[in-house]
């Protein structure tokens, strides 16, 4: 289902059967943005834990996650947004109705070219379309990119929080976008 199309991009609801599609998707995109900053065989494991196929499909066809694909006018995937459907709200956001952007990822040669704001556009939608109060996300303190991205789209750190690519630790920001 085609939800937005801009001048560059078409955006949409990816379906179960995708999985492969997605997990090859996620397994590319998170090692662009992130594939320095970890041990290879740390890098592999968290991979494993978190971009599986199968997993990925489970999750989509129990209603737990949705995932938004971007594609470029030639049919190409650009990016995505994994919104997490059924997560309780982390403490700082206690006893509130969320949503949470457990991804958002493009590939690097799309990166400013505008489609990672339909992705944010398409969570919020979403939070306000599931009467949610806020959106949260958790973003890498040492990635100011992706910080003033968050921002620029009305996040606000609201904790410091920690992040793990398998045992390795890192200091990220809960950011939450509050619904107006």
């Amino acid at each position: 289902m085609t939800l937005e199309t801009s001048s560059t991009f078409t955006l949409r609801l990816a379906q179960a059967d995708e999985a492969p599609m997605l997990s090859a998707l996620m397994t590319e995109t998170f090692l662009a943005a992130y594939g320095h900053v970890a041990p290879a065989d740390s890098l592999e494991r968290h991979i494993a834990r978190s971009y599986a196929a199968p997993m990925i499909g489970e999750r989509i066809a129990a209603a737990e996650i949705e995932v938004y694909v971007l594609e470029t006018d030639d049919g190409r995937d650009a990016g995505y947004v994994q919104l997490g459907l059924q997560v309780p709200a982390p403490e700082p956001l206690a006893g509130r109705r969320t949503l949470e952007v457990q991804r958002c990822y493009m590939r690097p040669e799309h990166i400013g070219a505008g489609g990672s704001g339909q992705l944010i556009a398409q969570a919020q939608r979403r939070a306000t379309e599931l009467d949610r109060d806020a959106v949260h996300l958790s973003v890498y303190q040492l990635a100011p990119r992706a910080v003033r991205f968050y921002e620029k789209h009305g996040f606000r750190p609201a904790a410091a929080i920690k992040y793990y690519i398998d045992h390795v630790e890192f200091d990220d920001w809960l950011m939450v976008w509050q619904r107006p």
